[in-house]
Order: C-alpha cells, then structure tokens, then sequence
C-alpha cells in the first residue's frame, strides 16, 4: 500500500489542471474542467483533497482568488459535494465538507450565519412535482428503452427502488440544475461513479454524456457520422481526464477506482446498442 500524503503542492495542481483542460473539449470545458476534478476529489481516500484544491483555486492570482468567484466556487463544490449524497453516501460527504469549510476561512462565523436555501424548506418540497422531475432527467440520460431494462433487474425490490431512485436520486439531487447545467451534472455523475469502480453504472452514464452531447441529433446541420465522431472525440476525453485524475491522487485510488475496467464507446455500441434514439 502506498502511503498517503496531505494535499498537494501548487505546482502538482498546476500541472493536473492543464491535463485536464486538454482534454476535456471546448464543448464541454468552459467550468465543467474543474467540476469533474472535484467530483473525482470527493471519493478520495484523502478526504481532504477537495480543500487543497479549493485553496489552490483561489490563491494567489488565480482566477477565483477574488471573494466574489471564491463565493461562486464555493457553492460550485457544494453542489459537486451535495449531488454525490445519493451516489457514494452521506458518511463520505460529511468527510469532505468539513476540511472544505475549514479552507473557506472563517468557520465559526460563518457557521453562525448559515442559513437554509429556500428549496430544502420542508414547506416547498413538492414530492410529485419533484418525482416527476426526476423522471424526466431520468429519460434524457437512459432513455425510455434502457431505463425499464435497468428497473426489471431489481426484481421483488423494483418498485421501491424505482421510486428512491427517481425522487430521491434524481428528483432531489440529479435534477437540480440551479447551480450546474444538466451537462455539468452528468460530467459529475460520470466521474463520482467511475470513481467507484462501478463498470456498469459508469457505462450507463458515459451514453448519457453522449445523449447530451448530441447523440440523437442536435439539429446542428451535421451528418450522422460527423455528429458521432465529434461525440466520441469529447466522451473519450472526459473518461481520460477523469483517469488522470485518479491517477494523481495515487496507486490505492487506482486499484479501487478499477481503471482498466471502465467502459469504452465501443461498449456503449456493443452493449447497450449505441446512443440511442428514444
């Protein structure tokens, strides 16, 4: 077993986030770069990874070094931190967020001043109007052919499932896109699972980014084949950079991250029968 080693020195994050920013496509970047490093960061085994990368973020004269884009940032990674409740589980996040609190600076007066946001008041959680949300995020990433494949396998359990998954996971979480765009979201979904060495909900998941892309049709004046080909070049370099990043944290977080293992587009046409068109 490696040993571990407290954050990371500047220099270390300089160089991660120009790999990053390389591949990740101009389509996609803009500040999903930065999300999907966060999103790999909250399943380290150094819970405070994310911390040393906020402080990194927002040192110096970098670009959220201003209190206004530190405060954007910030809510940024609550976001990232909050939406991998339902993926890797409350223990992990209650990990995270304190060492990211603590690099915020200020933290018993800030503490103090912490307010609710208005959409987690009891009196406007609309469990309908959410679960129907939640469906329809649902449909766009799966699609209405494969999502019911993926129901049926839970057998006696399916319904209970299907409902936590919809309003809880989606409904809740996966479909608030107040913060992070539907592709931000998925970019974060994609790296959190990935991370967990899960091949089968990373597959799932690496369509979905490509049913955002475009996958279906974008109404772009592409041909089917210019349309797809594009789509490949940016799906094939998000799950590098994710790996990259998995890499930089170290050797434990590779052999539980599984790499070799995750799926390719090749599996999404082999084993899933391509984007789909639903």
């Amino acid at each position: 077993m490696t040993a571990r080693k407290s954050g990371r020195a500047d220099q270390e994050w300089t160089s991660l986030c120009e790999r990053i920013q390389k591949l990740v496509s101009l389509g996609v970047r803009e500040e999903a770069w930065y999300l999907l490093i966060a999103a790999a960061l909250v399943g380290a085994p150094e819970p405070d990874l994310l911390a040393s990368f906020y402080t990194y973020l927002t040192t110096g004269d970098r670009e959220y070094a201003a209190k206004d884009r530190a405060e954007h940032l910030s809510l940024r990674f609550r976001d990232v931190v909050l939406k991998a409740i339902p993926l890797i589980g409350m223990p992990r996040v209650l990990c995270v967020f304190s060492p990211l609190a603590k690099a915020e600076g200020q933290l018993e007066s800030r503490a103090k001043a912490s307010k609710l946001t208005k959409k987690w008041h009891p009196v406007n959680i609309d469990v309908q109007q959410i679960h129907d949300r939640g469906a329809a995020t649902a449909d766009t990433i799966y699609g209405p052919v494969l999502l019911p494949k993926i129901f049926d396998t839970w057998g006696s359990h399916k319904e209970d499932m299907r409902f936590n998954e919809l309003f809880v996971a989606y409904g809740l979480y996966l479909s608030d896109f107040e913060v992070m765009t539907p592709l931000e979201t998925e970019v974060v979904v994609y790296s959190t699972i990935s991370c967990l060495g899960l091949r089968g909900p990373g597959l799932w998941h690496l369509r979905g980014i490509g049913r955002l892309l475009g996958a279906r049709g974008d109404g772009a004046g592409l041909s089917h084949d210019e349309r797809i080909g594009g789509i490949l070049k940016q799906t094939t370099g998000l799950k590098s950079a994710v790996a990259e990043v998995v890499a930089f944290v170290g050797e434990d977080f590779m052999n539980a991250a599984n790499v070799k293992a995750w799926a390719s587009n090749d599996d999404v046409v082999r084993e899933l029968g391509g984007w789909g068109e639903d």
